[in-house]
């Protein structure tokens, strides 16, 4: 019997040609086993909630809840098919009621030919809100993971927190949940919306009766894409990504795939650096990184249905 990595290699390549981009009227919430609002809704701010001990206020919100994570004092990243605009609402705590740091947002860029997407503040964030560290790791195409496409390096199997819209009623710039799930694999060059050089992590919904079941186990659902995903390293929260697309409806294995930010790094820390207006100069580069970046030659023709 063929391995899961080749079962579902093979389905990626060919039963995922009907894709579609779902409006953003149809949204729907992140989909968390056993999820209840204490556990997995941030603003119901209850000591019992998942993420308690981790600083969440650099997760911001436009008035329409599409996402935008701060990764400096006036960058944000999300994914660039649901890219954010206007005002972004930033909480420096998990309390509903607390006055919102608010920032605009004056220019944004396309990260080359992925689906990521950076976007500049009008002005820095005070050092009440956070900004996350970000995967530096250049991940290839290499040894074959047990469980699906290639091997995620360091980040293989640890346990992600995944944020996504609550099935709370909240307000759009307060619709945040988080569950979690393990990386479950890799995959270089997804071909979807038009993006050839979109790398990505993979997450499987696996069953409560698998190794690899974790409590809150999550899946995405269309409106979730652009919101960050992380881990936990040493008590502090590094961003592994933007949540970016799942399996076509009705399909199974269920998976959810995250914009893989280590393999671009160089050129989002082009983009800090270039702030507050990057030049025309590095505004290319940024597009272009992909070819100063040793790329993988892993050709995929995967076609993801968009989250």
């Amino acid at each position: 019997m063929r391995s899961i990595a080749h079962q579902i290699s093979f389905y990626l390549a060919t039963l995922l040609a009907a894709v579609f981009i779902a409006p953003e009227r149809l949204q729907a919430d992140i989909l968390i086993d056993s999820y209840s609002a204490n556990t997995n809704d941030r603003f119901t701010n209850n000591s019992a909630f998942i993420a308690s001990a981790f600083n969440l206020s650099g997760i911001g919100q436009s008035e329409s809840g599409r996402w935008a994570t701060a990764i400096s004092r006036n960058v944000v990243i999300s994914a660039n098919h649901l890219e954010p605009s206007g005002v972004i609402r930033f909480y420096s705590d998990n309390n509903p009621s607390t006055a919102p740091v608010t920032r605009t947002i004056v220019s944004g860029q396309k990260v080359g030919s992925t689906d990521l997407y950076v976007a500049v503040l009008d002005s820095a964030l005070p050092s009440s809100i956070a900004h996350y560290s970000f995967a530096n790791e250049i991940l290839a195409a290499g040894s074959s993971s047990p469980f699906i496409g290639f091997n995620a390096g360091i980040y293989q199997d640890l346990n992600a927190y995944m944020v996504g819209r609550s099935p709370a009623t909240n307000a759009p710039f307060q619709d945040q949940a988080i569950g979690r799930n393990r990386v479950s694999g890799y995959f270089e060059n997804v071909n979807f919306l038009g993006n050839s050089d979109s790398d990505a992590l993979i997450f499987l919904r696996d069953p409560g009766s698998t190794p690899q079941y974790v409590p809150f186990e999550a899946y995405l659902q269309p409106g979730d894409s652009g919101a960050p995903l992380f881990v936990d390293i040493n008590g502090e929260f590094r961003l592994l990504g933007t949540n970016a697309f799942i399996n076509s409806p009705n399909t199974s294995p269920e998976f959810s795939g995250i914009n893989y930010i280590g393999n671009q790094a160089s050129a989002i820390n082009a983009y800090i650096v270039a702030v507050p207006e990057p030049s025309s100069t590095l505004l290319v580069a940024l597009g272009g990184m992909g070819v100063m970046i040793l790329r993988r030659r892993i050709n995929s023709s995967k076609t993801p249905t968009i989250s």
